[in-house]
């Protein structure tokens, strides 16, 4: 049977990477649903980039995230084109820098819907169509962990992630269907892209190997989580030896 797998937020940044290391090592009819919310060119360019055997393996899907009507179609179009799914990648996040004294309700419901409630019903939708001994991956973050200052809600989002991928493994235990999240810290991708050399320096004295990490690092361990099956429950730091002296 082919593998199927689903990836949100997976034109960009370390979604893209996930979903490039996927289709490094698939097989001729495997296919892969892959989520974008709103840069419709990004995604096309994304799919032109590829490789011209690889690119009808994608099926490129849009759907804002922070949205469970949008998620619930996004489904509903899975449902429609595949009658299983192998493995599930919610990757999708946002966070902002505001301070805490200047949120607004507004902001840290459409930031906790994105990083948490949508990805919580989106399991739930999926999970009647996920095959036997298949893999669920959050995309969990080392701020999840370590409190950092820039971003209140996106710590406590990613926090309440890594309790999901525990509480979960009994939900998925009838089917072998393993559970589990990546915590990654300061990796190289778009999100970094406005940050001055002095925020660079400042960061990397606090990382044993003094550097930010690869997204190509982080889909390396995304896919040795997947293929891993007897790995379950677990929350894996990625993150170069962060603050650890």
């Amino acid at each position: 049977m082919n593998r199927v797998s689903v990836v949100t937020g997976g034109t960009s940044g370390i979604g893209q990477g996930i979903v490039e290391k996927l289709l490094a090592h698939s097989q001729a009819e495997d296919r892969i649903f892959v989520n974008y919310a709103h840069n419709e060119e990004r995604a096309q360019e994304f799919l032109k980039n590829l490789p011209k055997e690889q690119r009808g393996k994608i099926i490129l899907l849009k759907a804002d995230m922070s949205s469970y009507e949008a998620m619930l179609s996004f489904v509903r179009e899975i449902k429609a084109q595949t009658d299983h799914v192998d493995w599930l990648v919610s990757n999708v996040g946002m966070s902002t820098y505001a301070k805490y004294e200047d949120y607004t309700f507004e902001e840290w419901s459409r930031i906790v819907n994105t990083n948490l409630s949508v990805p919580v019903f989106l399991v739930k939708e999926l999970r009647p169509v996920m095959t036997e001994g298949g893999s669920v991956l959050f995309m969990g973050s080392y701020a999840g962990q370590q409190a950092y200052s820039s971003s209140l809600v996106y710590g406590v989002t990613k926090a309440a992630i890594h309790f999901l991928t525990k509480s979960l493994v009994k939900e998925f235990e009838p089917k072998s269907i393993t559970v589990n999240a990546l915590a990654p810290g300061f990796i190289q991708t778009p999100w970094h892209a406005d940050r001055s050399q002095e925020s660079y320096d400042r960061i990397n004295k606090k990382i044993a190997l003094h550097r930010f990490g690869e997204i190509k690092d982080v889909a390396d361990m995304a896919y040795s989580i997947l293929t891993n099956g007897y790995m379950n429950g677990s929350i894996v730091d990625i993150h170069g030896g962060y603050d650890y002296f």
